[in-house]
């Protein structure tokens, strides 16, 4: 393992190294050009669980890229997505809204029907182009209208499609265009995402993993095994799509295996990020910008048995998130109590620094307060949405400070209730226990005033037959 990472090492300095050469380090500034509006750079990953960063301690995996941002930044350790999918996770960061807001219930067929203009026009893109910044897209977009950009009615201009090693290569000709006015770049990566293709025995389209040494494969996770109360509707969802779900025999082995993949994943992505710092810091565009960091959703990574995304878990529904200020202010800050919808959250955020009022009502609150010290603290509670497709069973969740609710709409054991404080693996369901019965009406009661105002008719009627 050791000696695999450090020709990793070698062979990413030298790319890197090699990028700068040829398009020169004298590269006149890019930087903000008019007014106080600076640059705003978003970088996103596909499928990242928290806990996949070297950065938070895990020693099975070393992601010096995303690291070195975390450093010069802030990392929130308590940041939610809206949804733990693909398509609906992005249109609910590109509009600011929950996906039952936005009629996104899934991917779809052909990944949904294009977003309609009443929410187009709210969209990122569309308002910062209107309010005067070049908005360039690379990579995945899958929000919802297709897998790559739309020619048009997004407010940016596409750089690149889905191409995890051609990004930043095809991203530099754009850093280096002189400008006279502010930058909203969006680097969109697909990994992990491939660790389905592994599942799957497929052919991954960055290359094979290497299989290294067996002994040095990451254990298995403390919450391994499926514990007592787990939702039915889970269980029978992973039955119901063996192709998503080709684990259910996987020994422990196997799993192992599994979790080196997915790091292994998260590396490689990781060592394109890097690249993509460099040529920032190459361009005068680093130091200037605002540049946030996250995942569109999690991975189940062996928890409770199982893999890929769409439940309710830890480890699918919680994800990395970085911001880094201009100049590095608030460097090196680990957040632990402020709760973020990274979607609705990010939304916010990025209209605030880009002085962009928003011209609809909105769930979501601005970071700023928050990153510039003057509170660490944002939501009391933060909600999420899913849908378990295979068996059509929409999910929720509530977190707070200590405590997560679960409901999902079918089948036994529909209800979750974790201390987070003191069970942060969600092992013990205090749903069933009559000494938490309050708590778990007062979760209800929280989730019944959300479908209110996210006027998710389902979710209301499901909660007032159950009283």
């Amino acid at each position: 393992m050791n000696e695999l990472y450090c020709q990793t090492q070698r062979s990413m300095k030298f790319t890197v190294i090699s990028l700068l050469l040829f398009f020169g380090y004298t590269i006149r500034s890019q930087a903000q050009t008019k007014g106080t509006r600076p640059n705003i750079i978003l970088i996103i990953t596909d499928q990242q669980t928290a806990n996949a960063l070297s950065y938070v301690g895990n020693k099975d995996l070393h992601t010096p890229g995303i690291d070195a941002l975390a450093r010069d930044g802030m990392l929130f350790k308590r940041s939610y997505v809206s949804y733990p999918v693909c398509g609906p996770s992005r249109a609910s960061l590109i509009t600011g809204k929950m996906p039952v807001q936005i009629n996104v219930a899934d991917n779809g067929p052909d990944h949904g029907p294009n977003l309609p203009e009443e929410h187009l026009q709210y969209s990122l893109g569309r308002l910062l182009a209107d309010a005067g910044y070049d908005c360039l897209y690379a990579g995945k977009w899958h929000a919802p209208t297709k897998v790559n950009l739309p020619k048009d009615g997004t407010g940016f201009t596409k750089v690149f499609d889905m191409d995890d090693m051609q990004i930043v290569l095809m991203s530099i000709p754009h850093f280096q265009q002189k400008r006279n006015k502010p930058l909203f770049y969006v680097a969109s990566f697909l990994n992990p995402h491939e660790i389905c293709e592994y599942a799957r025995s497929e052919f991954l389209p960055t290359g094979p993993v290497e299989a290294g040494n067996v002994k040095d494969y990451p254990q298995l996770p403390y919450n391994a095994a499926i514990p007592a109360y787990f939702p039915e509707a889970v269980l029978l969802n992973r039955d119901a799509d063996p192709r998503s779900y080709p684990t259910k025999l996987y020994t422990d082995d196997d799993w192992r295996a599994y979790l080196h993949a997915y790091y292994r994943l998260v590396e490689r992505v990781d060592g394109e990020i890097s690249k993509l710092i460099a040529a920032l810091k190459a361009n005068n565009l680093y130091d200037s910008s605002v540049i946030l960091f996250v995942s569109d959703h999690g991975d189940a990574v062996g928890a409770q048995r199982g893999n890929q995304k769409r439940t309710l878990q830890e480890e699918v529904v919680r994800v990395p998130f970085i911001v880094k200020k201009p100049n590095q202010q608030q460097a090196g800050v680990i957040n632990e109590r402020a709760l973020v919808n990274t979607s609705l959250d990010i939304y916010q955020t990025i209209l605030d620094y880009a002085q962009v009022k928003p011209k609809q009502q909105l769930l979501g609150k601005s970071l700023r307060p928050v990153l510039d010290g003057s509170t660490d603290t944002l939501h009391e509670e933060v909600f999420i949405e899913t849908l378990l497709d295979a068996v059509q069973t929409r999910g929720w969740a509530v977190v707070t400070k200590d405590f997560k609710y679960v409901l999902y709409r079918n089948f036994k054991n529909n209800e979750q209730l974790f201390n987070l404080s003191s069970d942060p693996h969600e092992i013990q369901n205090l749903a069933v226990n009559k000494a938490y019965e309050e708590t778990t009406v007062m979760f209800r009661k929280k989730l019944y005033d959300w479908a209110v105002k996210t006027n998710d008719r389902v979710l209301q009627r499901l909660l007032v037959h159950n009283r």
